[in-house]
């Protein structure tokens, strides 16, 4: 009801502000703040996102025009990850547990800025907001309630940051050294916290940059087996890969991009880039000898498809199918695509290895819907193949079961330990077939007799709701005496728990 209030509103609210100028917006923004301090930490995030947004540079990284000077406010960035930090100050700890990913993701808008900044070219202006981000995050961490690990957690997203942002920046070998440094320093910090390699990745980035000996063979087409490296890789080389690939492209060096993604084996860009580069046969070819998972064979299929080239993606598509990784993705991709164009046969494989891989009523209806004269068939073995096939969150095989109304199946299916949602579903369905029902009555029992003897006061609800399904159950049977003994035994035992029984004493009517 408020959030239909609330949109009714904003029309209103947007032509209100239309009227007013300049000076009477910013008086307005600095009441509101006098007001409501809690806005203060918002409205400074989003005026310096809006900032950032409107003085990046809008030309490309190869044009001559010189890039306009991007003004950041690292005192306001600075304030906001205080503030976001300390916001939880008043709060029981308790409380401000359930906080801390807020918290987090807050402070994770303002690495978002300086990814718009890597991703304009300006990494020297990053560079600047990831020094205030961290340094203050550095500072107060410790304050949160690091339980879940959100918060040391949050350090790697800001070594991944780091690591494109050097690299971005055009920074001289002794600028480099004093950052190699400063990222040796905060890792030596995080290390009495048993937070590893947050800064590990940055630090290569700052003291090999662009001028690395291998990798700069690699860059000119020297490709060895040893990579852009010289000896052993490290274990962060393939974070290092992905932000010098990724600044590449954006500079538009696609020969050296394909250089090092060859050397470095990343087969899936690789690939992909050689098909935008309209080298086809070759990208064929290749991802033919050297795609290794499905999920590099779904990438490949895709940027064949998007390219034209319809039947290749189905070819590549289907040699993925054999590779290594989960299947459902690809076979849905390869499913969905095949049945576009009229391939039935190539469909109805591939609908198959989707429902064998990812069991659920959605794969099951297509595969149904592809094999037309041939589902009957098909409906035996795939329903086999369900009964066989355990899992610890059975929801895909219960579902299938009770489409095609195989209660005792979905019965089979449940595990002793099944989430009672699950359990509810199958007790609902069999009270609707009139089936089972002794085993409803047991199922309902077992879930109302756990919350009742824990004495779970506030889930007393849920046992009563359990009650009145095993009280239907009974009477479906004829069985009414037997459900009151039965009533009369949990009075007895529950008299004491005063919220439960009246509940009890209602089932009685």
């Amino acid at each position: 009801m408020n959030d239909d209030i609330n949109k009714d509103a904003r029309p209103a609210l947007e032509s209100l502000l239309s009227r007013l100028n300049r000076d009477q917006l910013q008086s307005l923004l600095l009441k509101l703040a006098e007001q409501e301090p809690s806005v203060i930490a918002t409205i400074e995030r989003q005026a310096t996102l809006l900032q950032t947004s409107s003085s990046q540079p809008t030309t490309s990284p190869q044009q001559a025009t010189p890039k306009p000077p991007i003004t950041i406010d690292t005192k306001a960035v600075r304030r906001q990850v205080r503030s976001s930090i300390h916001s939880l100050d008043r709060m029981r700890s308790s409380e401000a547990y359930w906080h801390i990913g807020a918290v987090v993701n807050e402070i994770g808008q303002l690495v978002e800025q300086a990814w718009a900044l890597i991703k304009a070219d300006a990494g020297r202006q990053a560079l600047t907001v990831l020094e205030a981000i961290t340094e203050e995050y550095m500072s107060e961490w410790e304050n949160l309630d690091d339980s879940d690990g959100e918060a040391s957690g949050f350090f790697s997203d800001l070594g991944t940051a780091w690591t494109e942002a050097i690299l971005s920046a055009d920074l001289t070998r002794e600028e480099r050294e004093q950052w190699a440094d400063q990222f040796a320093a905060w890792q030596a910090e995080l290390d009495d916290y048993g937070i590893d390699e947050a800064f590990d990745a940055p630090q290569t980035a700052a003291l090999d940059g662009w001028d690395y000996l291998p990798l700069q063979q690699v860059l000119q087409g020297t490709i060895t087996e040893q990579g852009a490296w010289e000896g052993e890789a490290p274990y962060h080389a393939d974070d290092l890969t992905k932000a010098r690939l990724n600044i590449l492209e954006r500079r538009e060096r696609l020969q050296e991009y394909l250089y090092l993604a060859e050397a470095e084996g990343h087969t899936e860009e690789y690939v992909t880039m050689l098909v935008r580069l309209g080298r086809v046969e070759e990208a064929i070819s290749y991802g033919r000898h050297y795609l290794a998972t499905t999920d590099e064979a779904l990438a490949l299929a895709k940027a064949l498809y998007e390219h034209g080239e319809h039947e290749q993606s189905l070819q590549i598509a289907e040699h993925g199918l054999s590779l290594e990784g989960r299947k459902a993705s690809l076979a849905k991709w390869l499913r969905d695509q095949a049945w576009s164009m009229g391939e039935k046969t190539r469909a109805l494989t591939a609908a198959e290895v989707a429902f064998r891989d990812e069991i659920n009523l959605e794969n099951y209806q297509r595969v149904a819907e592809i094999a037309g004269e041939r589902w009957p068939e098909r409906r035996v073995e795939l329903l086999d193949y369900a009964r066989q096939t355990k899992s610890s969150y059975p929801k895909g095989q219960i579902d299938v079961f009770l489409h095609e109304k195989l209660i005792d199946d979905a019965i089979a299916a449940l595990d002793p330990y099944a989430s009672h949602t699950l359990v509810e579903q199958v007790v609902d369905a069999a009270l609707q077939s009139q089936s089972q029902l002794e085993w409803v009555i047991q199922a309902c029992r077992k879930q109302a007799e756990y919350i009742m003897d824990k004495g779970k006061a506030e889930l007393y609800s849920s046992a009563a709701n359990w009650l009145a399904k095993a009280r239907r159950a009974y009477h479906m049977l004829g069985s009414q005496a037997e459900w009151q003994t039965y009533l009369d035994e949990l009075l007895s035992q529950h008299g004491r728990k005063y919220k439960l029984v009246p509940m009890l004493k209602a089932l009685g009517r």
